[in-house]
């Protein structure tokens, strides 16, 4: 068991919930499962590793963003998955962010250096575009990006009140500029 420095290791009873804050869970060794954790309130939630193809889509726009952000000289930063701490008890990882490069540390992006999240959805899409898109939306990330990855399809939600609404759908075979402060040009058709 690796301890957090500072705190005492302890065994919670077979079968029994623990609580694991977010210090707690990003400083914790899990080593190589080939799984991908994340923490939500408190529980600790554990998918299997993103298919190859959910994999290329992702690095793929990754690579796409980190061009525009240098042909347009923001001063952005674009990563993926990162450490996202909604909260002292709650931690995702989205496929892509774009945050500020000013960050307060090196470990996880905090909502107020976030400008952009981006899902490519899984077998579990709902997670992608229930539960992360509430979550995301409680912390007043004002850009969310959803990318399906059977049809290509690249949803866009701008943040109204407490709420998403979609302001663009952009599909394969069709060239266009992401609204938001990431001024991307793309066919979602080059991804795959």
């Amino acid at each position: 068991m690796t301890a957090v420095p500072g705190s005492e290791p302890h065994e919670a009873s077979p079968g029994a919930p623990r609580y694991w804050g977010a210090d707690e869970f990003m400083h914790h060794d899990f080593g190589d499962l080939g799984r991908r954790f994340e923490l939500e309130d408190g529980c600790i939630v554990m998918t299997p590793a993103p298919s190859i193809r959910h994999q290329r889509i992702a690095r793929r726009l990754i690579n796409a963003i980190e061009a525009c952000l240098q042909a347009d000289g923001l001063d952005l930063d674009v990563e993926g998955p990162v450490n996202y701490r909604l909260n002292s008890d709650t931690v995702f990882a989205p496929d892509i962010a774009v945050f500020r490069r000013d960050t307060d540390s090196d470990l996880y992006v905090e909502p107020h250096e976030i400008e952009v999240l981006a899902e490519v959805t899984s077998t579990n899409s709902n997670r992608d575009r229930l539960t992360k898109m509430s979550r995301y939306a409680r912390t007043k990330c004002e850009w969310y990006w959803i990318v399906d990855q059977n049809t290509l399809v690249i949803d866009v939600y701008q943040l109204d009140g407490d709420l998403y609404r979609q302001v663009a759908a952009i599909a394969p075979g069709t060239t266009a500029t992401l609204p938001g402060p990431v001024p991307l040009t793309i066919d979602p058709g080059t991804l795959a």
